[in-house]
């Protein structure tokens, strides 16, 4: 009896341990088009312990008829409402170093994004065309520091295995 006690609990402690689940691909269709979109989202890069911001790297395949499709990388950034919006502008404002080779992609920025603002947090996203062979990059790399500039500043993160592991699960759905 006692030795049952004591698996279970080390069990419940195994299971209190365990790591949070990996993001979702997720696939939406739109109702009155029938197009469809398939999104890697809350692929969170780490920033340590008590971060001022947050940063997001997300991809998506949007369909533009039924043979037709784009490729985006989508940038969210969150921070408390003390530190501020980066306030991302239009153009070149995403740099990613993918084992040491640098690839800068433009967007219209968050400019005309809308940016919510609740219980002291503020967030704004950005969106960025990419290619298919991009995303198989990210895929495969050994390293990748993502840099984001804004009016208001730099963010800087560089992608954990977990990262790389989220972006292999959507090139091997949708972007072989």
């Amino acid at each position: 009896m006692k030795s049952t006690w004591i698996s279970l609990l080390l069990g419940l402690g195994l299971v209190g341990c365990a790591t949070p689940p990996a993001p979702d691909v997720t696939t939406h269709r739109d109702a009155l088009t029938g197009l469809r979109t398939d999104l890697l989202s809350d692929n969170l890069l780490e920033a340590g312990e008590s971060p001022r911001e947050l940063l997001w790297l997300n991809a998506s395949r949007v369909y533009q008829s039924a043979n037709q499709y784009d490729y985006y990388l989508e940038v969210t950034y969150m921070a408390r409402e003390e530190v501020g919006l980066l306030e991302i502008p239009p153009g070149s404002t995403l740099t990613l170093l993918i084992d040491g080779e640098a690839v800068t992609l433009s967007g219209s920025g968050s400019v005309n994004q809308p940016k919510a603002a609740k219980s002291g947090v503020v967030q704004e996203m950005a969106i960025y065309k990419a290619s298919k062979l991009l995303l198989q990059k990210l895929s495969i790399a050994q390293t990748v520091r993502v840099v984001v500039k804004g009016q208001n500043g730099l963010v800087e993160r560089d992608f954990s295995a977990g990262n790389i592991g989220n972006f292999q699960r959507f090139v091997t759905r949708y972007a072989l």
